[in-house]
């Protein structure tokens, strides 16, 4: 059985979120512990692993704090190491399939919770400067007692208990979601290559709007196609300029944005056009062809 140390008392989102790595890490080899919290500095010294406690960064003892003068490091990004990264630096690979499925939930997930704990507010500061909830880990305080409730050692720990389980539901899907989409990705990289014309890709499935983003990881495409079960119709779908950017490549004209079928068959000449979204990202007909039409003119347009 392994035992886990943290620090007592009050509790932020990045020991929450690293005591969820650790359960989910310790499950899937499965491994039992207990937890103790406390800032007992001989019960730090025997821990199996100590997180968020105990002013030292060291691996190969299983101690992962970052309060220390000297930090713990930063990403390449300048985003300081806190608790949850730690582990996720070291454990965090035993739960995914491959390096880009771990890359990507640190950057999604896990770097905005260090970034909050060593006071970097990149987000707020960035782009919610008058919000003031504006990342997850923000949210973890709310399983705390709050002024007029009771609180003891014992409810604090039940609490830190039921705010792991929720961090540990979210990183669970996570994983499930970004293994889910890299093998869609690799499936649809495989169409991008095997293409006559890579500048409208066309796919039997829906992959969904984070595969269809990637595909600006490659140079032509402009547009995806795609039928979908849910609406029974052939979409067609604009390639952003990169993945994390909400401006793609080339937009559906200004006459078509905003339109239902009638407007659309209109506006395109198109028989069996569906529809327009407002911003012209994304258009479609009932057929195949009606769908290829319409990118094709989009394409000219």
């Amino acid at each position: 059985m392994k035992k886990l140390v943290t620090h007592n008392g009050g509790f932020h989102a990045d020991d929450v979120t690293a005591y969820a790595i650790l359960k989910e890490v310790l499950t899937k080899r499965g491994e039992t512990w207990i937890l103790e919290r406390t800032r007992d500095a001989e019960v730090i010294k025997n821990a199996d692993i100590a997180f968020d406690i105990g002013f030292e960064y060291d691996t190969s003892r299983n101690r992962y704090d970052h309060h220390q003068r000297e930090r713990a490091g930063s990403r390449e990004n300048g985003i300081l190491y806190a608790a949850a990264g730690l582990v996720w630096k070291h454990f965090g690979h035993d739960l995914c399939e491959n390096d880009a499925v771990w890359s990507q939930i640190d950057r999604s997930l896990i770097s905005a919770i260090d970034a909050q704990d060593n006071g970097q507010d990149v987000i707020k500061e960035t782009y919610f400067k008058d919000i003031i909830f504006t990342q997850l880990g923000q949210y973890f305080y709310h399983f705390e007692p709050g002024p007029f409730e009771e609180t003891s050692p014992e409810i604090l720990v039940s609490k830190f208990e039921e705010a792991s389980e929720f961090a540990r539901g979210i990183i669970v899907r996570a994983l499930h979601n970004f293994n889910e989409y890299e093998k869609a990705f690799l499936e649809a990289k495989k169409v991008y290559e095997e293409a006559p014309d890579k500048t409208i890709l066309v796919f039997d499935k829906n992959y969904e709007r984070p595969t269809w983003k990637r595909m600006s990881e490659f140079p032509e495409p402009i547009f995806v196609m795609y039928y979908t079960t849910k609406n029974d119709q052939w979409k067609v779908e604009a390639v952003p300029e990169h993945p994390e950017s909400q401006k793609s490549r080339k937009l559906a004209p200004e006459s078509w944005r905003g339109s239902g079928p009638e407007d659309m068959i209109a506006a395109t000449g198109v028989v069996d056009a569906t529809f327009c979204h407002p911003s012209g990202f994304l258009f479609g007909a009932k057929s195949f062809e009606g769908a290829m039409e319409l990118a094709k003119k989009a394409l000219l347009m």
